[in-house]
């Protein structure tokens, strides 16, 4: 009986480990791109909240060699205003 109480809360204590490392482990470049992204547009004067960093969320298209700003990103940016100027140059980083 005291081996069935050890085992739980080593499984516990598994479960919670596992739940503290999967975020690291899955993390992936696409969440520095989307900060590049959402940087740029702030630097240029724009305020950034959920709607930039939603546009912000789609990725670049890639196309050979050159990565194209992903239509998606485009319109939402230019949805909240931000000039064509700012938001391709953004998307581009996305």
């Amino acid at each position: 009986m005291k081996f069935g109480g050890a085992k739980r809360v080593l499984s516990v204590v598994g479960v919670m480990a596992a739940a503290g490392v999967m975020p690291l482990v899955t993390a992936t470049t696409a969440s520095a791109d989307q900060i590049a992204c959402v940087d740029y547009v702030g630097s240029h004067g724009y305020r950034v909240g959920p709607k930039v960093r939603a546009a912000c969320s789609h990725e670049a298209l890639f196309s050979g060699a050159a990565k194209s700003p992903n239509p998606k990103c485009l319109v939402g940016l230019a949805d909240i205003g931000v000039s064509a100027g700012v938001s391709g140059p953004a998307c581009r980083r996305a």
